[in-house]
């Protein structure tokens, strides 16, 4: 759900030394739309493992293990609805540079291992990977994939598809962006005015 506004990191900057008010006046009105998208997203997460997956939820005897990114093992993530809830957040501070050199001052994130899982699967493959099946009629690559619609859509490059926030973001049909770039023009203009009103006293 990436979206360039030009100018928004200089502005903040700008309003966080000469007008700190209406730099928390804009974080505020901000967080409110954030908390919209993050309470529908939050209603979009299954009480319990989707159907088809009813052993997701429970430990197993013999737990199994997978790598992490950093090459490390770790047991399968769980599915817990409550932490899945609780890891949808939304952050009003400066992101990493991605790899085109974009950061991100607002958004909202799925922090969760299983809620990622749910959120995505079966972006690449939406039938489900044909090496997880022991035989032709095993289904579990599909089942586990197919767990309702992937809302969003595949854009700049970037697959910006899922069932939780990009559902919520989709769902919300705009409104919210268009009450964030509200915001950040209300802002805009004020510290204009104030800078127009302290020339105009400069220089009386």
């Amino acid at each position: 759900m990436p979206t360039e506004v030009k100018g928004v990191i200089e502005l903040r900057k700008a309003l966080n030394k000469f007008a700190p008010d209406l730099a928390k006046e804009l974080t505020k009105e901000i967080t409110t739309s954030l908390k919209v998208i993050q309470r529908d997203a939050r209603g979009f997460v299954p009480n319990k493992a989707p159907a088809g997956l009813y052993n997701w939820d429970k430990v197993a005897v013999k737990e199994p293990k997978v790598f992490n990114t950093s090459g490390r093992v770790r047991p399968f993530p769980r599915y817990d609805a409550t932490l899945i809830k609780r890891g949808i957040v939304y952050r009003t501070g400066y992101g990493k540079p991605n790899s085109k050199g974009f950061r991100s001052l607002f958004r909202i994130k799925n922090m969760s291992a299983a809620g990622s899982i749910y959120e995505k699967a079966g972006r690449l493959n939406n039938s489900g990977d044909q090496k997880t099946k022991r035989t032709s009629t095993d289904l579990r690559g599909a089942v586990f994939v197919e767990q309702g619609q992937l809302y969003g859509s595949k854009k700049m490059g970037q697959d910006m598809r899922g069932r939780v926030l990009y559902r919520a973001w989709e769902q919300d049909q705009g409104k919210q962006l268009v009450a964030i770039f509200k915001a950040i023009d209300t802002a805009r203009d004020k510290l204009n005015k104030r800078a127009t009103v302290s020339s105009v006293r400069e220089s009386a």
